[in-house]
This record gives structure tokens, C-alpha cells and sequence, in this order.
């Protein structure tokens, strides 16, 4: 098969196989690129693989870094900008994974076919040269157009090397809506506990990937039936179950924090923030998800709520009351954040250092207790946002104090 048109992509980078080629040896696209222009899908990296070793592709191209030369990669530099970066990696077969994970070696080889069948699933391990010739030695075209992911080879071994290839796969049933074929599916639930030897945080860039995609519904069924759950951290699979049934059919998650919200407001007995410090995620990323989880909770907006949590996260909280089946007032968030005259304290026209001027205050916590109070009347519009109004409120608080 061969391309009728190259993507842009790949025109950008001809140049840089052919030269290449031109040396005497054989360079291809290869891996989710090229599925992902089988598919017509958006292509997010462009990989490279070649028979150059990495000291002759330094020595083809003149400006090079070592990227991951101990695995075969080389970042050649064609071009002023980052969109003319290019990884290239020799073709290579791996020794055993002892942590599931990576090889404890890689050896370089010529042959296309030995590195090819190193890769997870068929759908990945296609190349395809410079003039658009597609490589499928693995009947990947069948399954890139039965929507299903097999693995190349072995699935058990295929898992064994690399467990995160698990998540992988549900991610990819999620994004591409793709079916797993039997033995692979099969295989990742004999092998699903060695998720347990793979680091959190690869784990949460997958699952987080799978909430997103268009068919999150297809990647969470296979969390379930996979029994892969057991096996991330504090993970309910009643919870889970509860998105899937509960959950507006045709919903898709706003951002990352959104979703991870739904999943939590399922959990039972949940502390979000202790939830989340196992799956090592950011505090802000952590402080966010609990604070939608919080206002989930909430029956209706005021200005106080509306003011802690601001209107982007309300408007997230709300999409999800609906999508569970809350009935809520969906124009309320809206109009009482219209009613704020403030947003953030910073907006407040009198700062601390104003009031000591005036009131021949000192910095301590009657100076904060008086600004916390100015805020909180600011906030429930019971004291304008304005210098002489501000001014009048503390004196009085002053005055009652004496």
C-alpha cells in the first residue's frame, strides 16, 4: 500500500530520510504516526527508526544530540526550529524486561522486521518510507480497518516486557475506538497484577489519556472486565461501574480535573487530597479535583460558594450535576457571579498596608482578622468595593473594639 499524499508532517521530514538514504541505509516513519495517518487522525510526534547505527547518523548529519544514544537515539537538529528536531533510533532488539518495564539491554540491528516486531500492538508497527511505500508485516492493516487492537507476536510476552502496554491498550480503545482482540484481551488480564510494578505516574498519564478520549466508556468497561483496577492505587471498581450507569451516555469530560472529579464523586469514603497524593499528582492538580468534588456536594450557588470556587470550576460541578441527572438551575452559577463585586481579594480597592497608614495599625492578626471581615461583607455585598465605604466599615469595627 502507499500513501496517495504524504501528511505535511512527513513532507517536513522527507529531506531527512532521504539523506539517509542516500548513505546507504534504509530509514522509515514509523509507530503511532503513520496509524494515526492511516487513520486520518492529527499526527502529535513524527519517530524515525533507521539501519544507521547512532555514530553514523552523527556522522551524516552535522548538528546531532544525544538524546538516549544508549538506546539508539539521536536527536538530529534539521532545521532552526523545534517542528525540524527529529528523533532517530536504530533499529534494535531488547534483552529481558527485569522491571516489566525497560530492557536491560538493547542491541542494534539492520534488519526492519526484528525491530518492528519488538513493538505492542499490529496497529503500531507499521513504517513507511519517504515516498509514502507503507511496511505492514504484521497484518496491521486488518485490524486498523476492523477498529482492533492485537499484539504484535506474543501478547503475554508482549505484556510481560512492558505491563504499561495494559493501560495502553484500554487508552487506545478509548481514544481510537478500537475492540481488543481475544487473546490480547486475554492476556492482559493474566498479566494485569504487573501493573503493580509500573510507577504511578506512568499509570496516571494513561488513565488520564483514556478519561479524555471520545470513547472513555470503552477504556473504563475494560478497566473493569480486566480486573486491572485491583491494581492501582485505592481504585473501587463499584465506583467505577456507578460512572459508567450513571453517567450521561453521551458525556465527555471537559479537562483532566473534571474527570477525575466524576470518578471521585462515586468513591465511597473518600478523602480526595490523600486519594490523589498516591497517584503523586500535582497539589494544584490535587487542590482542584477536591474542590470540584466538594462543590459537587453543594445544592445551590451563593456568592460565598460562587466566590471560593470561581465560575470555571461552578460551571465544571454543574455540567456534572447534570450529566449525573441533578436537576439544577443552569443559568445560576452565571448570574450570581455577575452579583460579585470581586473575584479574588486582590481586587479589593484597599490593601493591609493602606489601612495601617490610616489607622496607625500594626501587621499581626487584628490587621488580618479586619481585612478577612472586609472581604467576607465585600463578598455578600453588605460593603461596597469602594475606598470611603471600606474606610467608614473599619473605623467602626475600630470604634466597637475600644
Amino acid at each position: 500500500m502507499k500513501l496517495e499524499k504524504l501528511p505535511e508532517e512527513f513532507v517536513q521530514a522527507q529531506p531527512v530520510l532521504e539523506k539517509i538514504s542516500e548513505h546507504g541505509f534504509e530509514a522509515y516513519f514509523v509507530g503511532g504516526s503513520v496509524r494515526d495517518v492511516l487513520l486520518g487522525r492529527e499526527i502529535h510526534d513524527v519517530d524515525i527508526a533507521t539501519s544507521a547505527y547512532p555514530e553514523e547518523i552523527k556522522d551524516i548529519f552535522p548538528y546531532t544530540i544525544d538524546v538516549g544514544i544508549e538506546h539508539g537515539t539521536v536527536l538530529v537538529l534539521a532545521g532552526k526550529s523545534e517542528a525540524e528536531h527529529y528523533e532517530i533510533t536504530t533499529f534494535r532488539t531488547e534483552s529481558k524486561y527485569t522491571d516489566y518495564r525497560r530492557p536491560d539491554h538493547v542491541d542494534f540491528v539492520r534488519d526492519l522486521r526484528e525491530d518492528l516486531k519488538r513493538r505492542d500492538f499490529t496497529v503500531n508497527a507499521f513504517a513507511c518510507d519517504f515516498e509514502g511505500q507503507i511496511i505492514d508485516l504484521f497484518d496491521g492493516l486488518t485490524d486498523l480497518k476492523e477498529r482492533r487492537l492485537t499484539a504484535v507476536g506474543s501478547a503475554l510476552e508482549r505484556f510481560n516486557e512492558d505491563a504499561l502496554r495494559i493501560m495502553r491498550a484500554m487508552r487506545f480503545a478509548s481514544t481510537l475506538d478500537f475492540k481488543i482482540e481475544e487473546k490480547t484481551f486475554s492476556a492482559m488480564r493474566e498479566r494485569s497484577h504487573l501493573l503493580e510494578k509500573i510507577s504511578v505516574e506512568r499509570i496516571f498519564i494513561e488513565l488520564d489519556k483514556l478519561l479524555l478520549g471520545s470513547e472513555w466508556r470503552n477504556g473504563l468497561t475494560l478497566l473493569i472486565e480486566s480486573e486491572a483496577w485491583k491494581y492501582l492505587p485505592d481504585f473501587q471498581d463499584l465506583a467505577l461501574k456507578k460512572v459508567l450507569t450513571e453517567l450521561s451516555v453521551d458525556f465527555h469530560f471537559k479537562n483532566s480535573e473534571q474527570a477525575w472529579a466524576a470518578l471521585l464523586t462515586r468513591f465511597s469514603n473518600i478523602d480526595v487530597k490523600a486519594f490523589l497524593r498516591k497517584w503523586k499528582v500535582s497539589n494544584e492538580f490535587s487542590k482542584y479535583v477536591a474542590d470540584l468534588v466538594s462543590a459537587y456536594e453543594l445544592e445551590n450557588w451563593d456568592l460565598v460558594s460562587l466566590y471560593h470556587f470561581g465560575l470555571e470550576k461552578a460551571l465544571l460541578v454543574d455540567e456534572l450535576k447534570i450529566a449525573f441527572g441533578r436537576n439544577i438551575d443552569r443559568e445560576r452559577a452565571v448570574f450570581i457571579n455577575d452579583q460579585l463585586q470581586i473575584h479574588d481579594k486582590s481586587e479589593i480597592v484597599i490593601a493591609g498596608k493602606d489601612l495601617m497608614d490610616e489607622f496607625s495599625l500594626k501587621p499581626g492578626p487584628e490587621l488580618g482578622k479586619i481585612l478577612k471581615t472586609i472581604e467576607e461583607k465585600i463578598v455578600k455585598n453588605e460593603l461596597k468595593n469602594e475606598q470611603i465605604a471600606i474606610l467608614t466599615e473599619v473605623n467602626k469595627m475600630l470604634e466597637l473594639e475600644k
